[in-house]
């Protein structure tokens, strides 16, 4: 049986990839870097409106690898742009279980924001925008809630934290960061760390301190830039 060929680039991705994508699957990683090529031309064909065709290269990263964040943002806002909401959804909720950083949780959220407006339902997308904003402050965000308070003609931006979390609730949309990502990011620090590759392990730790501020895991962090 032949292997599949992957570009994964980094120990977080190797780990994600194992859980979230391989099945029963074998596979090699690939020693060319297949996956710039297919992303230079993506943002050149967004550049130009292109979005049909720009979809059709970042789609191509992603098969490429399946784990990286910034094919399947790209694959994300050509749907927005083709007005395909529900592959809008599709690929965002897809995009949860490889979210790595606050920045990236904080698009997710965006990203729901998103399709929920399309779907008329201003409270779910208002939960969603305003939620992204605890994760990073965005003009995206703010232009998007401004919109939406002159759409339905009232306040939305005046709920507190867990007003938001409740609605985010009962639309069994996730309020933090996917515990099992967490779990396979510090499994990852940790064989990177045993392994010698002081720079990856880092790179897995300070992913895991940004969407959970945990102490312990600062603790290491410290220990490790000493």
């Amino acid at each position: 049986m032949s292997k599949l060929n992957v570009c994964l680039r980094h120990i977080s991705e190797v780990f994600l990839y194992e859980y979230y994508c391989l099945g029963d699957d074998e596979y090699e990683i690939s020693e060319e870097d297949i996956l710039t090529p297919y992303k230079t031309k993506a943002k050149e064909l967004l550049l130009s409106g292109d979005y049909a065709k720009a979809q059709q290269e970042w789609l191509s990263a992603h098969l490429e690898n399946p784990v990286d964040m910034e094919a399947i943002l790209g694959i994300i806002l050509c749907c927005k742009q083709l007005g395909d909401s529900e592959g809008e959804y599709s690929y965002t909720t897809e995009s949860y279980n490889y979210c790595c950083t606050r920045a990236e949780l904080a698009a997710y959220y965006r990203n729901l924001g998103w399709y929920y407006l399309e779907k008329y339902k201003p409270e779910v997308a208002a939960a969603c925008y305003l939620y992204s904003k605890y994760f990073e402050d965005s003009q995206q965000a703010d232009a998007e809630l401004e919109f939406l308070e002159k759409a339905i003609g009232k306040k939305v931006a005046d709920k507190d934290l867990d007003q938001i979390q409740k609605i985010l609730k009962e639309n069994d949309i996730p309020t933090e960061a996917n515990p099992v990502t967490l779990a396979l990011l510090y499994k990852a620090a940790q064989e990177a760390d045993e392994a010698g590759d002081t720079q990856q392990a880092l790179d897995c730790y300070r992913m895991v301190y940004d969407l959970t501020a945990d102490e312990e895991v600062g603790k290491i962090i410290s220990k490790i830039v000493r």
